[in-house]
């Protein structure tokens, strides 16, 4: 049986990046490399066991939310592996950033889905 493994959208790739950026210029390489590394075993977390985030449906987007750090990690987890949405800080309004990242975000996910789904 092969590990469960979770698929980041072109949004979550960047907003890591940013988040990387953002955390060595506030508190240093180490602190920002450490935050990092509990962002991506929260990721993994969610692969192995997907049924640990909350469910936030009826949406445009159904999807689960679980939080690291001061950060939620948003996913979908079609039959197999899961798919990284976002990674959003906690105060900001979840449902509408999803809501409002538009069209291209939307196509990304279903052709995400369905690469995962055969």
């Amino acid at each position: 049986m092969r590990k469960p493994r979770f698929h980041l959208t072109r949004h979550a790739a960047m907003t890591l990046r940013e988040i990387h950026a953002h955390s060595t210029k506030q508190w240093g390489q180490k602190t920002a490399d450490k935050y990092m590394a509990e962002i991506y075993a929260v990721m993994m977390k969610a692969a192995t066991k997907p049924d640990i985030g909350k469910l936030r449906a009826p949406r445009a987007v159904p999807f689960l939310m679980v939080p690291a750090g001061k950060h939620f990690v948003v996913y979908d987890r079609p039959k197999r592996d899961v798919i990284i949405l976002a990674i959003l800080h906690q105060r900001r309004n979840i449902e509408r950033v999803i809501a409002d990242m538009g069209p291209a975000f939307l196509a990304e996910i279903k052709i995400l889905r369905r690469e995962l789904l055969e």
